[in-house]
């Protein structure tokens, strides 16, 4: 078995626990493919050091993540086309898409047992028409249409399926999947939805009318968004809190679910509520 090692680099404790991880499974029957930037700092003799993160995910059986949902997130992203099923080891603030925390690790022989489940995420296809090209996105999270830096609100058409279902006045638009139901939808108000449903998830940000509140559409559907004509301000679309791309007064947002899907592994038999439950009291205290 080879096993892809991505940790946050910006994070001494995900480098100490990645050591960590590599010194369990030193006696298993396994290689490590971990990224080149990393061979002064996570050194294994059974590791192969390659130029970067893609590099790392296609070399792998499967791959472990240790860092904060940001870099769980990324290296999801990176499997997710190639098929390859993910763990995250939280070493993060909260962590909502790890399955184990740092005092964890000797779960990994689970690993080497087949005592495992794998769990699929929907993730969600984004297409934007941006100054006349189409660029394609995907995010486990979410997508975001938001206004710039003046306090001013935007102004958004949103079409259901070719069809115009509502005009929102506010600092922007949140589309979720079940699993980014907990990220930046929840702080805007938005419901919790359990991380297998397919659906996709619409949270105003700070709408204007009291009436705006979230919306759930099914998974086959197509919602695109267009700057109202009355809209003067900047729009950005932004990806799982990192691609961002200011967009032109005529160009559209497509968001719908993806054909791939992120695949999660599980050691434990932890229940999301209670999950859910234990990180918003930790990240409450």
């Amino acid at each position: 078995m080879n096993i892809a090692i991505i940790p946050n680099s910006n994070k001494d404790k995900a480098i100490e626990y990645a050591v960590k991880i590599t010194e369990f499974l030193a006696d298993y029957n396994c290689k490590f493919s971990i990224p080149g930037e990393f061979s002064e700092t996570v050194k294994s003799d059974k590791a192969e050091y390659l130029p970067n993160h893609l590099e790392t995910v296609k070399n792998a059986d499967l791959v472990i993540a240790v860092g904060g949902d940001g870099t769980i997130i990324h290296a999801a992203k990176h499997a997710a086309p190639l098929d390859k099923p993910i763990l995250g080891v939280n070493c993060g603030r909260v962590g909502f898409v790890a399955n184990l925390e740092p005092t964890e690790i000797s779960l990994l022989s689970k690993l080497f047992d087949g005592e495992y489940v794998v769990d699929d995420r929907m993730m969600l296809e984004i297409t934007v028409d941006h100054a006349g090209e189409r660029k394609t996105f995907y995010a486990l999270n979410d997508v975001t249409v938001s206004k710039g830096s003046v306090s001013r609100m935007i102004e958004l058409n949103v079409h259901l399926n070719g069809e115009l279902i509502n005009s929102y006045r506010a600092d922007g638009l949140i589309f979720s999947t079940p699993t980014g139901s907990t990220a930046y939808s929840l702080s805007a108000g938005g419901p919790v939805i359990e991380p297998h449903m397919k659906c996709i998830l619409l949270t105003p940000i700070c709408p204007q009318s009291l009436f705006s509140r979230s919306v759930l559409f099914s998974d086959d559907s197509e919602v695109t968004v267009f700057q109202h004509e009355r809209c003067d301000e900047d729009v950005f679309v932004t990806v799982d809190g990192t691609n961002s791309l200011k967009l032109g007064r005529n160009d559209s947002i497509t968001v719908g679910k993806a054909k791939v899907t992120a695949n999660f592994i599980k050691l434990n038999n932890k229940n999301f509520y209670r999950i859910l439950n234990d990180k918003l009291n930790e990240r409450r205290n």
